[in-house]
């Protein structure tokens, strides 16, 4: 999906939710995270998406990703992802599940390690920390202990 269709869609779900008519109005904008597909900011009354997100997502997608963040708007801070969340989402429309399905794509990280007990493959954005151990959840520190390389550096850099 482009980035001025979600933003299209997004201002009409905020309307269509009554959240750009509350006072304070609710807003919406893009943001550049790589590992959140959208956030609910409450002290500002925004609603973020990645754009990373949008443009490598079908729209159905994106339109589930903001619903999910309308709902976190419509229910409150203290909410979280419990029950009045769930209701705010079947309320809207929102799949009331916390984490995306892996259909969703984002962008791998810069950092890879393959794991020596089941060969799965993990990625970092951010540099591994120095005197860290990081080991795969599935294998332990007996049998996945991995080490990071970079695969490519920054574009530009």
């Amino acid at each position: 999906m482009d980035l001025p269709a979600a933003r299209h869609l997004a201002q009409t779900l905020l309307a269509q939710h009554g959240l750009s008519t509350a006072d304070p109005a609710w807003s919406f904008r893009f943001n550049r995270r790589k590992r959140a597909l959208g956030t609910c900011h409450y002290q500002p009354r925004r609603i973020e998406l990645s754009s990373h997100f949008v443009v490598a997502n079908d729209p159905d997608e994106v339109r589930d990703t903001l619903l999910h963040e309308i709902a976190h708007a419509l229910a409150g801070p203290s909410a979280g992802h419990g029950p009045a969340w769930k209701a705010a989402c079947v309320q809207v429309g929102a799949r009331p599940e916390r984490l995306a399905g892996p259909e969703v794509a984002m962008p791998a990280g810069r950092w890879r390690a393959s794991c020596p007990g089941c060969n799965t493959q993990h990625t970092r954005h951010r540099r591994p920390l120095k005197g860290c151990d990081y080991v795969c959840r599935a294998c332990g520190p007996q049998r996945g202990v991995l080490t990071f390389a970079l695969l490519s550096p920054r574009p530009g850099g």
